[in-house]
């Protein structure tokens, strides 16, 4: 009888201290006793029988992981399926507290400023200059009618709740989050989530945010500020770019100047303007694009020329739409767009907890990188997303799991069927990532 020879398997590369550190970071904030000390801190389920903080944190995470729409019915089934049952009324009355929604947030911040700091990464090519680039912008999610007192919507008789969300363009991660009633303003409310700018930190913005004391005050903290021209400002022309470098001109109004210069499309504009008057003057740089005839782009930015081009400016002003994807991917993947639930503190919890589940995916990509020894953006973030929730139970049992070799074991499973089944060796060329042309590999 014939044998088949067999061929050893290639033993697995042993992984770097960065992968090792991230691994553990990962684990860390699962644990019993770390959740312990962050139900302690916010005061949150102090009688810990049963529905415990750490069997509530695993369920939900689990829920978005599994894909599942986080409702109290669905997470519930989560819960008794693992733990054991537990009745509706105090199932839900464990999310329907002030201290929940503080929990699950403050579980979401030492989970994402652990992996940051243990992860080591930084921004090349033209985004290097930065400590990091950030995007924040305000999401919907709707909510039952029932809830229009306590979270009024801008539809007369509805409900719904207004997120406020931050997104790393370094790390790859929703790194924190605020919400609100849908009528809250932006400006004010991203204020309430970030009260100052972070020296050396890139902040990308909508019009919705469009305010002169924004870009003073990122100035004054050494940080940057670029967002889109809103056509109401009134700024004054004070230099423009020309064969002999910078000419200055007389204060200009913007129409003025634009009746004496090219609009042909794809005429790039590189301006220096004022805004404003008396204390409230500021001087900022004005970048401009004709994409069509008698249209033209303007971003606004304090951002000087020695850091970026103009066409740098704005290149990176289109990583905002990232923000955008990771809402879509959020929405889809556990349906946060509407909430099942109108209780202002459940609506919180859930979705913080899903928050984290997410930044868990994302920093799964981030460990497995290093520990296949591959670059971190060949690893594609939504096919990773995908790969990981075939792995929903694993993850989970692993991050239940008293000791750590379960959780090892796991995540080399997963990190290697990230490489096998996410990883884009050559980006298309047809469907160039802007990101990776400016350096923010783990976008």
């Amino acid at each position: 009888m014939k044998t088949r020879a067999t061929r050893a398997a290639a033993p697995s590369p042993e992984p770097s201290a960065e992968a090792q550190a991230v691994e553990d970071q990962m684990r860390r904030t699962f644990m019993p006793a770390v959740v312990d000390e962050l139900r302690a801190r916010t005061g949150y389920n102090p009688r810990q029988r049963h529905g415990t903080a750490f069997r509530l944190m695993l369920t939900v995470v689990e829920g978005f992981l599994a894909g599942q729409t986080l409702t109290f019915a669905s997470m519930r089934a989560i819960f008794v399926r693992r733990f054991g049952f537990i009745r509706s009324c105090p199932f839900q009355k464990r999310f329907k507290q002030k201290s929940a929604a503080a929990f699950f947030r403050e579980a979401l911040k030492h989970f994402v400023d652990s992996v940051v700091r243990s992860a080591g990464l930084t921004l090349t090519g033209p985004l290097g200059r930065f400590a990091d680039v950030r995007i924040y912008d305000g999401t919907g999610q709707r909510v039952p009618p029932r809830g229009r007192d306590a979270l009024p919507a801008c539809t007369k008789g509805k409900a719904g709740t207004k997120w406020m969300m931050g997104y790393s363009i370094k790390t790859g991660l929703l790194e924190h989050g605020l919400c609100d009633a849908e009528t809250a303003s932006e400006t004010p409310l991203w204020k309430k989530l970030v009260p100052t700018f972070t020296s050396g930190v890139l902040y990308l913005f909508d019009l919705g945010f469009f305010e002169r004391a924004l870009f003073a005050s990122a100035r004054a903290a050494e940080a940057h500020v670029l967002m889109r021209l809103k056509t109401t400002a009134k700024v004054r022309v004070l230099s423009h770019a020309s064969v002999n470098g910078r000419a200055p001109l007389p204060g200009w109004s913007l129409g003025y100047y634009l009746q004496v210069v090219s609009k042909k499309r794809g005429t790039v504009f590189d301006l220096d303007v004022s805004w404003g008057k008396g204390k409230d003057l500021i001087t900022l740089r004005l970048v401009g694009l004709a994409h069509k005839a008698n249209s033209i782009r303007w971003y606004l930015t304090t951002v000087p020329r020695n850091m970026l081009t103009a066409n740098q400016v704005i290149q990176a002003y289109r990583l905002r739409w990232l923000i955008e994807l990771l809402f879509r991917e959020l929405k889809q993947t556990s349906d946060l767009g509407r909430s099942f639930t109108a209780d202002p503190n459940a609506i919180a919890a859930l979705t913080y907890g899903a928050m984290l589940a997410h930044a868990l995916v994302r920093s799964v990509r981030i460990q497995a990188a290093p520990a296949n020894e591959i670059p971190l953006e060949q690893l594609r973030p939504l096919a990773c997303l995908h790969v990981v929730r075939a792995y929903a139970r694993e993850l989970v049992d692993a991050l239940a799991a008293p000791g750590r070799a379960a959780w090892e074991r796991v995540v080399s499973t997963v990190g290697s069927a990230l490489v096998a089944l996410a990883r884009e060796r050559h980006p298309s060329r047809s469907r160039q990532r802007i990101a990776l042309k400016l350096g923010a590999i783990g976008a």
